[in-house]
């Protein structure tokens, strides 16, 4: 989703930008990341076409169910994509006719993998591993309703980044 957003561009993967160890000691020690250029993995004329199919998920599809919680109160509608899958993984043994002799369930899965505005992007999964599974008949549906549930918490996350004039002018 972020190379989708990216107009085609894998951005570097960061998790630390620094770590600095024994500040004010003689031991004082400072480490940093290397820069990594982004690379254009994708056409952006192939992630935009991209783009307008996973908000037509939302809009007119299997993560419709998202469509009330895009509004936030007195704000401005988010737009949001995504796209959505359900797994019910078994494991079946055939006869030599073809006809199924034993059927288990490994596992059951739903995702919804999604994108908010053109800043955020994220995956919720429902999964339940084991013979257990069989108790269980979520669909995607699920993920999609929890991700309605979190837009509260993403509303902010989403929002433009501010500018450092902005940033540096706030008390």
């Amino acid at each position: 989703m972020g190379i989708i957003l990216n107009d085609g561009v894998r951005l570097p993967t960061v998790l630390v930008d620094g770590l600095d160890f024994g500040v004010g000691t003689p031991y004082e020690t400072h480490l940093g990341r290397a820069e990594v250029p982004a690379t254009q993995v994708l056409a952006p004329e192939v992630a935009t076409v991209v783009r307008g199919m996973l908000t037509q998920v939302v809009e007119l599809g299997t993560a419709r169910g998202l469509r009330p919680a895009l509004a936030p109160p007195g704000g401005t509608p988010h737009v949001a994509g995504g796209k959505t899958g359900t797994g019910d993984h078994r494991y079946f043994v055939y006869s030599k006719s073809g006809a199924v002799v034993e059927s288990r369930v490994v596992s059951r899965a739903a995702t919804f993998v999604f994108m908010l505005d053109n800043r955020y992007f994220g995956t919720v999964t429902a999964y339940v591993p084991g013979p257990e599974a069989a108790r269980f008949h979520f669909t995607s549906a699920l993920p999609v309703r929890v991700t309605g549930l979190l837009m509260p918490a993403l509303d902010g996350l989403s929002s433009p980044a501010p500018t450092p004039a902005a940033a540096s002018a706030s008390p």
